[in-house]
């Protein structure tokens, strides 16, 4: 056998979220999540800002509660929580004390891992959060985020992974959100980053949004022993599409060149055969792969899939649907304008509404308090050169900062639990920090002791479902060792 390569699973979070709207409940990943365990995989992606969201908000969950139910389920697995640093997992820049008060309370509930991301790959915002998730325990993760501008180089990437590496991190991603990655562009920047690791493993993670995936993850295979240790999929329906490749298409390519790849495949095959299940029962698309003629305006225009939706979503609630385009056009002059930003959450939502904005009201004449807030610093450090016109214009000679942001935020969480407390637990001080009470007000959890009695493998789960189903004369169910046959017969 050659090189081991082991594969990171996205499906829960990230594929839930490119592919369902993250309307994946826990009671649904419940009979999935024993057989996830066993399937090996490096990590298994739980939760991270729009999961968490989506908890609170929609599904009427308690977040740390799906963490602590399926940390007992999946004992085998690192459980990751992806975070934007010092933005943690919503959109405005936090002080130190909260990220410090998150990440522990996340590791107290069952996450063993956290990838780290900067939405202007200034690191400087991940070196606290790393640096606290190591002395809890917890796998370090660091992702040099991919876009394309004239400030993203080769060298701005390569910089990048040796002040990740300086951090300590366990592993670093190449991420690439959009998709945007070529075959070629991805081999020259796998070869660079690698140069400059001492012992980390490195992760490939690319979105097929554009209908390049398929061959940048097999250009990257094709690399041998220079290529990456680890890569992300997702088990179908949620796999390809916006979302990642499936783990089928990763494992058959990387055994046929002679990798060991170490799967479970079985338990693989059923879990994409549950989640197919899953998105029968409820009217859910599979996801399927893109062809480059259809990726071809994402890679023009490099808005990725949420943002995309995001945007025409808010021109249709101004009944201006049709200018679109203009929009479209107007997120990259708004992108040169603030220095190229990268388009993932939080920038991508400010860098959006600002486009929005800029087409209805005219260039800059109303802007967020977020981008203001970009401008002083408080973001981190742009890649490129900002505008001094429109800085100007919207600063109104106030001077950015240039100290890390984190250092200097006010301190907030003894103040936050003096004046709004007290808080019964940790994890409820954490949710009153990040969410406003009127929206916690709304938040009523459903019965989790529902959650434990849901069967707990998808096996068990699926056969009670045949059973209550009268339009079904025979069903059955097979592995590779046995199968079992239950016929109906009349009374």
């Amino acid at each position: 056998m050659g090189k081991r390569v082991e594969i990171e699973d996205i499906t829960i979070r990230d594929g839930a979220q490119c592919l369902w709207a993250t309307r994946l409940s826990t009671e649904e990943i419940v009979p999935i999540a024993k057989t996830i365990d066993q399937a090996g995989f490096t990590v298994v992606d739980l939760t991270g800002g729009a999961a968490i969201d989506t908890s609170i908000m929609y599904l009427q969950e308690d977040p740390f509660e799906r963490c602590r139910v399926l940390s007992e389920l999946m004992p085998n697995s690192r459980l990751n929580f992806n975070s934007r640093g010092q933005s943690v997992f919503r959109w405005t820049q936090y002080p130190d004390d909260v990220a410090e008060l998150t990440i522990r309370v996340f590791a107290r509930n069952g996450i063993k891992s956290i990838m780290l991301f900067d939405p202007l790959n200034d690191m400087r915002n991940l070196e606290f959060s790393a640096k606290i998730a190591k002395e809890h325990g917890l796998y370090v993760i660091g992702s040099v985020t991919y876009t394309i501008s004239p400030y993203h180089t080769d060298e701005h990437f390569v910089e990048k992974t040796r002040d990740l590496v300086e951090m300590g991190v366990d592993a670093v991603s190449l991420k690439d959100p959009s998709g945007l990655l070529t075959a070629e562009r991805a081999v020259g920047l796998l070869r660079q980053m690698r140069s400059v690791l001492h012992g980390q493993a490195l992760q490939l993670h690319c979105h097929t949004s554009t209908g390049t995936g398929e061959e940048v993850h097999k250009a990257a295979m094709d690399m041998g022993e220079e290529g990456p240790d680890v890569y992300h999929g997702a088990a179908p329906p949620l796999a390809w599409g916006l979302s990642h490749p499936s783990h089928e298409f990763l494992v058959d390519n990387l055994v046929e060149r002679g990798f060991d790849v170490g799967l479970d495949m079985e338990a693989v095959r059923d879990m994409s055969a549950y989640l197919r299940y899953l998105a029968e029962k409820r009217g859910l698309p599979e996801g399927k792969p893109v062809s480059k003629s259809e990726g071809e305006g994402t890679r023009r225009h490099g808005v990725p899939g949420g943002m995309f939706s995001n945007l025409r979503s808010q021109l249709e609630d101004q009944g201006c649907a049709d200018r679109l385009p203009e929009v479209l056009e107007e997120v990259q002059r708004v992108r040169h304008d603030l220095g190229y930003p990268l388009l993932v959450s939080p920038m991508a939502q400010y860098v959006g509404t600002t486009a929005v904005l800029n087409v209805l009201a005219g260039r800059y004449e109303v802007v967020p308090d977020e981008v203001r807030n970009y401008l002083l610093g408080y973001y981190g450090t742009p890649p490129g050169p900002v505008d001094e016109n429109i800085q100007d214009k919207i600063l109104n000679g106030a001077e950015p900062i240039k100290e890390r942001p984190g250092e200097v935020l006010e301190p907030m969480v003894e103040e936050f639990r003096k004046k709004n407390g007290p808080f019964q637990t940790e994890e409820d001080l954490v949710l009153n920090i990040f969410y406003s009470k009127p929206i916690l007000d709304k938040w009523n959890l459903k019965n989790w002791e529902g959650y434990r009695r849901t069967p707990k493998n998808a096996t068990t789960f699926l056969m009670r479902e045949a059973v209550t189903k009268t339009d079904i004369d025979e069903f059955s169910f097979e592995n590779q060792e046995k199968k079992i046959t239950v016929t109906y017969q009349a009374d």
